[in-house]
């Protein structure tokens, strides 16, 4: 009797929520249409209101019927006012486009009021956009982890390392995520920069505790690197030198197919250690190299107002490389005796993650999202070493070859298949059902 009852409580509210009315839709960047995260959108004069996700996504749900105004506001734009009717059971969808204004300082007279309730406690979670990473103080050139590692609760063991040690939890412990999909070492060059091209970075989520059950077993933090989805006005480009290495960031609008538009992004970087090591040692083989690069794409492509799907991928790699030869040569003239031989040292020790993912967001209705989710996320750890002897040799009449060769060879590799599907219910006013 009790299931009856609660199941039919459920339904109720459900259809209840169904027939309200809803004001739905997407706040985007004007000048380059990338989506605004936490952006307040609410009705005036009401304590109606929802921050945009990730997505830049929001819906409002039992609105009052009758005139009403909408304010959407972010740090650093334009607030927007609008005026809207609203009906007996109709959903609107309204898509904002913000403008970026700078920030003027004036006295402000501040009065608060003690408060009663919080709605919504995110107890050690901080949003770092882009900006902050870059004005960040850095080691060489700005770094995502370097700028972590300023935060309350995060560790450094040294100047040299960008490793994350939070709350006394060790580097392994924390789950790393690239746009969702678990990035397995996001190191390079032994530890002392991220994996992460600050260039293509739009924002990241860094979960210093009090994380929910759904990322996992993690005893550490939880960071998840939003990158960029690309100019949806007009292509432009960018590049970064610095002292070790350099950057670009290519992106624009997709050509308009059957009516749908979209966006792409492509950003690398390359170290030149190697090549500043060729032109100190002119004229003499380098027998040691090494050098580290990253690349990502990512692709939109909005098949229309409720469909879109998203292609990413993403390839970093760290590479070692060693070769080394030496030649001997023996004569006797008295015993009549020759020998000649070469000596071979190789090593190769790439190491690196690669991920590819396809997204397929779904707005099955103004209050129902539905999110498609394939992604596979590998790391490879490839230790290779040779040593060669080869040489020939005559005494008297007799003559002889050798040739002997050791290898040594280490592959290990983690590879992961990820299929997932994601409800976001907005059925009820503050409050999401995922």
């Amino acid at each position: 009797m009790n299931y009856i009852i609660r199941t039919a409580l459920l339904f109720t509210i459900l259809v209840s929520t169904l027939l309200s009315q809803v004001i739905n839709g997407f706040v985007r960047d004007d000048a380059t249409g990338e989506p605004l995260s936490y952006a307040n959108v609410f009705i005036k004069d009401s304590n109606i209101g929802v921050a945009s996700g990730v997505d830049g996504y929001y819906a409002l749900t039992n609105i009052p019927i009758g005139e009403r105004t909408i304010i959407v506001s972010i740090i650093g734009y334009t607030m927007i006012t609008k005026d809207v009717s609203v009906k007996d059971g109709e959903s609107l969808r309204l898509d904002f486009r913000m403008i970026a204004e700078a920030i003027e300082g004036q006295r402000v007279d501040v009065f608060g009021e003690a408060q009663k309730m919080r709605q919504l406690v995110e107890p050690s979670r901080i949003s770092l956009d882009l900006r902050t990473i870059e004005t960040a103080p850095a080691f060489i050139e700005p770094d995502l982890f370097r700028t972590i590692q300023m935060l309350p609760g995060v560790q450094t063991i040294n100047d040299y390392s960008s490793a994350l040690y939070v709350r006394g939890s060790t580097p392994d412990q924390n789950l790393i995520m690239m746009d969702g999909i678990t990035i397995y070492n996001p190191y390079h060059l032994g530890g002392i920069f991220s994996t992460f091209n600050t260039s293509s970075i739009k924002e990241a989520d860094f979960h210093a505790g009090g994380f929910t059950a759904r990322y996992g077993g993690r005893m550490g933090a939880i960071l998840n690197v939003i990158t960029r989805e690309g100019n949806t006005e007009k292509f432009e480009g960018s590049a970064d030198l610095s002292s070790m290495s350099s950057k670009m960031l290519l992106e624009g609008p997709l050509p308009n197919i059957f009516g749908m538009k979209g966006s792409w992004m492509l950003a690398g970087r390359r170290t030149y250690l190697d090549q500043f090591l060729n032109l100190l040692i002119r004229g003499d083989d380098l027998p040691f190299r090494y050098y580290f690069y990253d690349y990502q794409g990512k692709i939109n492509l909005d098949i229309n107002q409720d469909h879109r799907l998203t292609y990413s991928q993403f390839y970093g790699d760290d590479i070692v490389e060693f070769s080394f030869s030496d030649t001997y040569s023996e004569y006797n003239m008295v015993e009549d005796y020759e020998q000649n031989e070469e000596a071979t040292t190789a090593l190769n020790w790439p190491w690196g993650n690669k991920t590819n993912s396809l997204a397929w967001r779904w707005l099955i209705s103004p209050k129902l999202v539905a999110r498609t989710f394939l992604a596979s996320s590998m790391y490879r750890f490839d230790f290779n070493f040779g040593y060669g002897l080869k040489g020939d040799w005559h005494s008297g009449s007799e003559t002889g070859k050798y040739d002997e060769k050791f290898e040594f060879d280490f592959y290990d590799i983690v590879d992961d298949k990820t299929i997932e599907t994601e409800l976001s219910w907005h059925g009820i006013t503050n409050h999401q059902i995922m």
